[in-house]
């Protein structure tokens, strides 16, 4: 199916009936917060929108939107697991996220404890990683100079405003929002894995951004490396206030 700019492909709390394939252009991932719209990010060809509420059953998280003219291809949630099948990758894909979204039980899931290397590791071996504020917002609660972080994993969220419990599990760096909410309590977390650094959306509402690549339950990864040398995180959507750099040594 064709669709021009501008044109709305899913829509936020409709039944996830179907999965849709980009052969080509670009979509937006867009979440409406009472009358407040949120563009939390992009979806671009090659990937799938919609996968995640198809598999669970649940109604669609997010709306998409045509961000360019876009062709899609459409599959009902059979055709879809027969696509599955036929890509080991995505299946360990979903998997993962299915399994993330198991373990977070009612808060938002740390880590995969599989995922990460024994702690025999000597500090000396890791490399040096410093996250620093990025924009006026986290100027003012994080240091010129940074975060140096030292022990994995490391997790990002959001203060509890009064009256909302604590996450249940502990939060290294907790930053102040206020409503509507671009962070989450758990929003991401990174972590060491064997192949190195990562950074793992932990069931965020709006979704994470490293290097461009988007992260969360309405986009196609939950994970994603990070390079040595400077990284780009952005939290809580595509034009977010907050947002970090992370320089790995």
């Amino acid at each position: 199916m064709r669709f021009e700019p501008g044109a709305l492909i899913f829509t936020q709390g409709e039944p996830s009936e179907q999965v849709g394939f980009l052969l080509e252009g670009e979509v937006e991932i867009v979440r409406f917060l009472g009358r407040r719209e949120l563009v939390v990010g992009i979806v671009r060809s090659g990937e799938y929108v919609g996968e995640m509420g198809a598999i669970e059953g649940r109604p669609r998280s997010a709306s998409v939107r045509a961000r360019t003219a876009v062709l899609l291809r459409l599959l009902d949630r059979r055709h879809f697991l027969e696509e599955i099948s036929r890509h080991p990758e995505l299946a360990h894909e979903l998997l993962l996220r299915l399994s993330e979204r198991l373990r977070k039980a009612d808060d938002r899931v740390v880590q995969l404890a599989e995922q990460q290397v024994p702690p025999v590791q000597a500090a000396s071996e890791l490399p040096a990683v410093r996250l620093l504020p990025a924009s006026p917002e986290l100027s003012r609660q994080l240091p010129e100079e940074g975060v140096v972080i030292t022990r994995f994993p490391f997790t990002v969220g959001r203060r509890p405003d009064r009256g909302e419990r604590a996450p249940a599990t502990a939060v290294d760096l907790a930053l102040q929002d206020s409503r509507p909410y671009r962070l989450s309590r758990h929003h991401f977390t990174i972590l060491r894995t064997d192949r190195g650094l990562v950074v793992s959306d932990t069931s965020s509402k709006l979704g994470t951004a490293v290097n461009g690549t988007f992260l969360g339950e309405d986009f196609p990864r939950s994970r994603a490396p990070l390079r040595r040398g400077t990284n780009e995180i952005v939290a809580g959507g595509l034009h977010s206030p907050y947002r970090f750099r992370i320089v790995v040594a």
